[in-house]
């Protein structure tokens, strides 16, 4: 009687070389051979699969072909996406402001009191939220300084009466019309809104020489004067500049036009802003409007 043929097991089945050769068809000769396995074939489709997936997650993650993929948004797309939302916030806040101004305009007629725009950011932050942090990278030289300066007598920490030296001053008032948001330092409102007509001109409070003559996003045409004492004066949403950068101004002149440029606008009005030695002044304690 034949013996039964035992079946082997799947794992040896596995690791069964085989010989996988390329003949010349005329001489017969093995041009090229090679040793393989089931076990070893498996693991080089797997590893050759794993470098394509790689390879594919490369090419789409960093290069151009990504926008070739069907339903994946290209950069214009994309643009788009943050053009629209940018413009639906601006939007949005412009309708705030536009009902401000109109509760503003209302109450100006009723002999009410006007309410500051607390959101409308015309300037820079407050300078006393602005923190500086001391680092180990100049620690040499700042007590090299502070040495040298021990003994030194300086006037920078003597106290600036900066009320009594203004007072003295005589103001030209910039713009002559309706107060329509008042000076608020907490609400970063450095400055007063001035409602006038179209194509009104704007005056210099002082002589002085023009150091800012631009566009800004926010605040549209803005020029800036700088005066003696440290005193610098700030007028924005103009519609046009009457000097540039560099011209020496008289107190009094014509230095721009009432406009509405500017996100931070909704009327032609003036946005005034005083400063000295750094620090916003309320323009209405000097001027009379």
């Amino acid at each position: 009687m034949e013996k039964p043929i035992k079946k082997r097991k799947f794992i040896h089945k596995l690791k069964d070389r085989y010989r996988l050769v390329i003949l010349n068809e005329n001489t017969l000769e093995d041009v090229w051979y090679a040793v393989l396995s089931r076990m070893n074939f498996m693991v080089w489709i797997g590893f050759i699969g794993i470098v394509l997936v790689a390879i594919g997650i490369v090419l789409v993650s960093f290069t151009p072909l990504r926008e070739y993929i069907p339903g994946y948004p290209d950069g214009n797309i994309r643009w788009l996406y943050l053009q629209n939302t940018m413009l639906v916030d601006s939007l949005e806040q412009q309708i705030n402001l536009r009902d401000q101004y109109i509760n503003n305009v209302r109450a100006i007629l009723k002999g009410k009191e006007t309410i500051s725009y607390s959101t409308t950011l015309d300037s820079l932050p407050p300078v006393n939220k602005i923190e500086f942090e001391k680092n180990d990278f100049d620690s040499v030289l700042r007590t090299q300084i502070l040495e040298e300066d021990r003994y030194n007598i300086s006037m920078a920490h003597q106290p600036v009466e900066t009320k009594f030296e203004i007072n003295k001053l005589h103001f030209y008032t910039p713009l002559k019309g309706a107060i329509t948001n008042l000076y608020d330092a907490q609400g970063t409102h450095f400055g007063v809104d001035i409602v006038s007509n179209l194509n009104e001109p704007i005056l210099s409070v002082l002589d002085g020489t023009v150091i800012l003559a631009g566009w800004t996003l926010e605040a549209g045409y803005v020029i800036q004067v700088q005066h003696g004492n440290n005193l610098i004066s700030i007028y924005k949403h103009n519609s046009q500049l009457l000097k540039d950068m560099g011209d020496r101004v008289k107190a009094g002149e014509a230095i721009a036009i009432v406009g509405n440029t500017g996100e931070y606008t909704t009327g032609p009005h003036l946005h005034f802003e005083l400063w000295f030695n750094g620090k916003p002044l309320n323009p209405r304690d000097y001027i009379v409007f």
